[in-house]
C-alpha cells in the first residue's frame, strides 16, 4: 500500500481543518507523499489549474459555496478529472436525495464518516489496484491518441484477464467518441450476451438514440426502467425519447418520476421545466425552474435563462393563486432576484434579460414601485458597457417593454430604455457583422498556420480577436500560436500578449476550452 500511495498526488477538500488533517495523517502513515488540503471547493479549482491530482477525498457538505456533489460536477463538465482519477466522496449525510444525487455523478467510492484508516486503506487499495492495471490504456485517453488507447485495451485485456470487463467498457467509450457506432454496438451486444452489466446495456440503448431510432431506444430504456428500477438516469433517457418522438405528456411524466427519486440534479430540473413549459403546464414548469434556482445556485450548470424561465412561469402561474401562496412565491421569486443581482453583478447582459421580466412579473401582481425599481436598474445595466445583448435577447427585452407600455407611470424611463433599445439594435447588427468577418478572417489564419506562415497568422487571429473579443476561439488561437511555436515563444512581448489573450477566459459552457487552457497556461513562464 506504501507504495502505491507514494506515486499519487492527492487533494483532501473539507471546510473542517481538523478532519482535513486527519485524513492528511491517515494517507501519510499509509504511504502518501503528496497531499494538498482546500477547505472549499473554490480553492480545490484554483489548486486543480496547476496540478493534475490522482485522488481527490472530498467531503459532500462544504460550508458556504459549492458543495461535493457540485464540485465533482464541475470537475466533470470542465473535463478536469482526468481518466484514471479516483473520487472518494465522504459524508455523514444519509438522505436519500443527497445520497442519490452524489451516487449520479459517479464518485469511486461513498464513505460514510466516521472511518477508520483501515477502512480508508482498504478501499483505496482495491481502487488504486485496479487503475494500475489499466493505466496504460487511462494515459493513452489523456494523452488523446484514441487508436493507441483502442489497441491497449486488447493488449491488457489479454494480459490480465480479471480486467476484462473494465477493458472492454473503455474499448466501448473510445469507439463511441470516435462515431464508431456499428462497432460499438456490436461489441455492447456481445457484453450483454455474456453478462447484462448496466454500463452494456446503458450503452446499446444510447448509441439506438444516437442513431435517430427513437423507437427501439425508447423500448430498450423502458424494458430497462423494469429490469434496474433503482437507476434514475434511465428515466432520463426515457424522457429523451418521447420527447424526440414528439410525445411530450409522456416525456413530462418520466421527468416528473425521476425528480421524486432524485431531485437534487439542476440538469433534470431544468429539462422539466422546459418540457413543462411547452406543454404549458405552468405550475409544474414554476416549481421546476424553483428547484433549479435553489438547489443549483452555486452549480456551474445553473445559467441566466434559468432564472429569466422561473421569473416568466412565476408570472404564468401568479393570477391563479389565492394570497397567501401568491405572497409566498412572490417573496421567494423576490429573494432569487437578489441572489441572481450579485451572481451576474459583472454580466450587464444577464441583468437586463431578467430584471426586464422581473419588471413585468411584479407589474402583473400589481406591485408597480418594484415593477418601476427593476425597470430603473434595467436602464443602468443597459447603459454599461459590456452589455451586449444578443438578437433573442433583444426581441426577449423588447416584448416585455411593450407588455409594459401601456401600464407604467414611469414614461421618462421607458422613452429612455426605448431609445437605447433603437441603438442597441444597431449594435447588434454591426456585432453580427463583425463576428461573421472575425470568423472568416480567423479561417484564413488557420490556413496560413497550416501552410507554416506562422506571421501571417498571427495577424490574422490577432485581427479575428479585435472584431470579435468575445469569441473564445480566436483568443485560444493567438495564444496557442504565441505560446506553442520557437519562433514566438522566446519573446517576452509576445508571452506577455498570449498571457493577456489568457486573462480574457472563461469556461463555464467549455470543457475544450479549459483543457487547451491548462495546457498553454504550462507554456507561461513564471512572471
Amino acid at each position: 500500500m506504501h507504495s502505491l500511495l507514494s506515486k499519487s498526488k492527492i487533494l483532501v477538500v473539507d471546510d473542517f481543518a481538523q478532519f482535513r488533517q486527519t485524513i492528511k495523517t491517515m494517507l501519510v502513515r499509509l504511504g502518501a507523499t503528496a497531499v494538498d488540503q482546500a477547505s472549499n471547493a473554490a480553492q480545490a479549482l484554483t489548486l486543480c489549474m496547476g496540478n493534475e491530482y490522482d485522488i481527490f477525498l472530498c467531503d459532500y457538505n462544504l460550508g458556504e459555496g459549492q458543495d461535493g456533489q457540485q464540485l465533482l460536477e464541475e470537475l466533470h463538465e470542465r473535463s478536469i478529472l482526468r481518466k484514471g482519477s479516483l473520487f472518494l466522496m465522504v459524508t455523514a449525510e444519509t438522505t436519500s436525495a443527497q445520497v442519490m444525487g452524489a451516487i449520479e455523478y459517479s464518485p469511486d467510492t461513498y464513505l460514510t464518516k466516521p472511518f477508520t484508516a483501515e477502512e480508508l486503506a482498504q478501499r483505496l487499495k482495491r481502487l488504486i489496484l485496479r487503475n494500475e492495471k489499466l493505466q496504460p490504456i487511462h494515459d493513452a485517453i489523456n494523452a488523446g491518441k484514441m487508436d493507441k488507447a483502442l489497441l491497449l485495451c486488447d493488449l491488457v485485456m489479454a494480459a490480465e484477464s480479471v480486467t476484462r470487463f473494465s477493458c472492454l467498457r473503455l474499448k466501448s467509450e473510445i469507439l463511441k467518441q470516435q462515431k464508431k457506432y456499428d462497432q460499438a454496438f456490436e461489441l455492447l451486444s456481445d457484453v450483454v450476451q455474456q453478462q447484462p452489466l448496466l454500463w452494456a446495456v446503458l450503452g446499446i440503448g444510447q448509441i439506438y438514440f444516437i442513431k435517430q431510432d427513437y423507437e427501439n431506444a425508447l423500448e430498450h430504456f423502458l424494458q430497462m426502467r423494469k429490469d434496474f428500477p433503482q437507476q434514475v438516469n434511465i428515466l432520463d433517457w426515457v424522457a429523451k425519447c418521447y420527447a424526440a418522438l414528439v410525445k411530450i405528456s409522456e416525456a413530462e411524466e418520466a421527468l416528473l418520476d425521476a425528480v421524486k427519486i432524485s431531485p437534487k440534479s439542476v440538469r433534470r430540473q431544468v429539462e422539466l421545466g422546459r418540457v413543462a413549459q411547452q406543454l404549458e403546464h405552468h405550475d409544474i414548469a414554476q416549481k421546476a425552474f424553483e428547484k433549479t434556482i435553489s438547489q443549483g445556485h452555486h452549480s456551474c450548470l445553473l445559467k441566466p435563462e434559468h432564472y429569466k424561465s422561473y421569473f416568466n412561469a412565476t408570472q404564468a402561474v401568479s393570477p391563479g393563486l389565492g394570497p397567501r401562496e401568491k405572497s409566498r412565491i412572490l417573496a421567494t421569486c423576490e429573494a432569487a432576484a437578489k441572489r441572481m443581482e450579485s451572481k451576474y453583478q459583472g454580466d450587464p447582459t444577464a441583468l437586463a434579460v431578467n430584471l426586464s421580466s422581473l419588471s413585468v412579473l411584479f407589474s402583473s401582481v400589481g406591485r408597480a414601485n418594484q415593477s418601476d425599481a427593476y425597470l430603473s436598474k434595467l436602464s443602468s445595466a443597459l447603459e454599461k458597457p459590456g452589455c451586449l445583448i444578443s438578437v433573442a435577447d433583444f426581441e426577449h427585452i423588447q416584448q416585455n417593454l411593450n407588455k409594459l407600455g401601456d401600464k407604467k407611470a414611469n414614461k421618462r424611463v421607458l422613452g429612455k430604455i426605448s431609445n437605447r433599445m433603437k441603438t442597441m439594435k444597431e449594435k447588434i447588427k454591426e456585432w453580427q457583422d463583425n463576428e461573421a468577418l472575425a470568423i472568416g478572417i480567423n479561417r484564413i489564419g488557420m490556413a496560413y498556420a497550416k501552410k507554416k506562415q506562422l506571421k501571417e497568422a498571427l495577424d490574422k487571429f490577432r485581427e479575428a480577436y479585435k472584431l470579435s473579443p468575445k469569441n473564445q476561439n480566436f483568443a485560444l488561437n493567438a495564444a496557442q500560436l504565441i505560446l506553442m511555436q520557437d519562433e514566438f515563444k522566446n519573446d517576452p512581448q509576445l508571452i506577455n500578449e498570449a498571457r493577456s489573450y489568457l486573462d480574457t477566459l472563461s469556461f463555464e459552457n467549455s470543457g475544450a476550452h479549459w483543457k487547451l487552457y491548462k495546457e498553454l497556461i504550462g507554456y507561461l513562464p513564471d512572471e
